[in-house]
């Protein structure tokens, strides 16, 4: 009797890299590379889209996403329409380092085929996308190098969030409050080359976002310890009036106290990259607490330092920035408004 076949070996070379472009290289090497020194990637986190000189490859663009810790999450290298090669060819190339891949597609509109092959591994997806008339040999698209979703481990292997179809964990830190083990969790429902293509892509407008702190609570009689959410917030979907979603997540000591605390900013839908809700939480004896809450900012820039929030909202074209400073009040347990400022006019 025949033995039913294994798994498929391993790939020669990971499906991470494509020309000179690396999906393992963090974003600080992406920024020192010639080809993208004209390419805004200063942000801490977020998304470009970059053109590229003319070479080999005969690549035309590089869509690029980044998290904070500097990973970058996927690339998304499209071709110059021009100069696109023939989908047979790059196919060949491609198998050669990636060995056969593990999923094929083929989709028809009109008078159009449009083909996507896929190779992966434990932590890498590429896709190669092609297009062609009926009639005509396909020309390769893009070739996009995303990295997928690695499964928790250890303590936080017991962690289940689910607030809705398709949530993917963007960031993930253990801390600690008094000996007992929390997660500050950030996840979205887009995929990491839906953020690449950021705005310009479909389901940018419609996207979810969570953020959360999760609690490993005490054992109860018989029952082993299980996380539990302290804190949530959910925004996007049907019933987010104000189209919010979630800018940046930090676990850092803004109190000076040695003990971390948790920054949250919000943008809105026409906010870009700029705040417009600001939530500073912290946990003492188990229980959250409020440090500073700031809602309806006008697209703010936050700065922190210890024992000291400034938050910079610009007024208009005609109107010079405020500045409101926040400082820590000891007694108070929280960040109170200490001064409020007009700034020199921005034409000055």
């Amino acid at each position: 009797m025949a033995k039913p076949p294994g798994p498929p070996p391993p790939p020669a070379i990971p499906p991470r890299r494509f020309g000179r472009f690396d999906l393992d290289q963090p974003i600080a090497q992406l920024r020192a590379m010639p080809d993208l020194k004209s390419c805004d990637l200063s942000a801490l986190a977020g998304h470009a889209d970059c053109a590229l000189p003319h070479d080999a490859d005969k690549l035309g663009r590089a869509l690029i996403a980044w998290e904070t810790s500097g990973e970058v999450i996927a690339l998304r290298l499209m071709f110059d329409p021009q100069a696109a090669p023939a989908l047979t060819d790059l196919e060949w190339q491609l198998t050669r380092g990636w060995g056969p891949p593990v999923l094929e597609q083929l989709r028809r509109e009109k008078d159009q085929k449009m083909l996507s092959l896929e190779w992966e591994d434990a932590e890498h997806r590429a896709t190669l996308e092609a297009q062609g008339s009926l009639s005509q040999p396909s020309r390769a698209i893009a070739v996009t190098l995303e990295r997928r979703q690695v499964p928790l481990s250890g303590e936080l292997a017991g962690l289940h969030p689910k607030p809705f179809p398709g949530f993917r964990i963007r960031w993930l830190k253990r801390l600690e409050w008094d000996g007992v083990p929390h997660a500050l969790l950030w996840g979205t429902s887009l995929s990491p080359v839906q953020e690449a293509v950021g705005e310009n892509g479909p389901a940018w407008a419609t996207q979810r976002n969570y953020v959360a702190v999760w609690k490993l609570a005490a054992t109860r009689q018989q029952q082993p310890r299980r996380w539990r959410p302290l804190w949530e917030r959910e925004t996007g979907g049907d019933d987010d009036d104000e189209a919010q979603r979630v800018l940046l997540v930090e676990a850092r000591d803004v109190t000076g106290d040695g003990v971390p605390d948790i920054e949250v900013e919000l943008s809105c839908d026409s906010c870009g990259s700029t705040t417009n809700e600001l939530i500073v939480k912290t946990v003492r004896a188990g229980k959250l607490v409020d440090l500073l809450s700031r809602r309806e900012l006008f697209h703010a820039q936050v700065e922190m330092t210890p024992g000291q929030v400034r938050i910079r909202e610009p007024e208009g074209d005609e109107q010079s920035p405020t500045v409101s400073t926040y400082a820590y009040d000891r007694g108070k347990g929280a960040f109170v408004l200490s001064r409020e400022e007009r700034m020199g006019s921005p034409r000055e």
